[in-house]
């Protein structure tokens, strides 16, 4: 049985990142940990604002795990830290994942992309990475 961490904040519920859960949950038995980074809004001119952060990517991630447990997985999952590289290696302390599964937007839409997260992981963390891109509208509730 694998252990997989999955990694997601306005991603958590995109197709994409399900189908990559469905591929690994086909492979092998797994175990599912949602981590849902409770990260900022930007609010124009450089301002940042935590509010509603926590309770939004709580919304999200109860929505995930709804969908993941009604499928039959065995599901968990947490809000995080809003620094995503530090909600990683906290969320390992508890949940010793064999693979980290990151889902961020598109390159031009991705914070996570501008700050190199995936690669950062995958040099910190001694196991397998993967990256799914997913497709989310900007108009869908977070």
């Amino acid at each position: 049985m694998s252990r997989v961490l999955v990694v997601a904040n306005e991603t958590v519920g995109a197709e994409e990142l399900l189908a990559e859960i469905r591929r690994i949950q086909d492979c092998r038995t797994s175990v599912f940990h949602v981590l849902a980074p409770a990260v900022a809004d930007q609010h124009g001119l450089g301002t940042w604002n935590q509010e509603g952060a926590i309770q939004h990517a709580q919304e999200r991630l109860d929505r995930t795990l709804a969908t993941l447990r009604a499928e039959g997985f065995d599901a968990s999952g947490h809000v995080g830290d809003m620094v995503p590289l530090a909600a990683i290696e906290d969320a390992l302390v508890n949940f010793p994942a064999d693979m980290i599964v990151i889902s961020t937007h598109p390159e031009s839409r991705s914070r996570w992309l501008k700050k190199d997260l995936v690669e950062k992981a995958r040099s910190k963390f001694a196991r397998p990475v993967v990256h799914v891109v997913s497709h989310v509208s900007e108009n869908v509730p977070a």
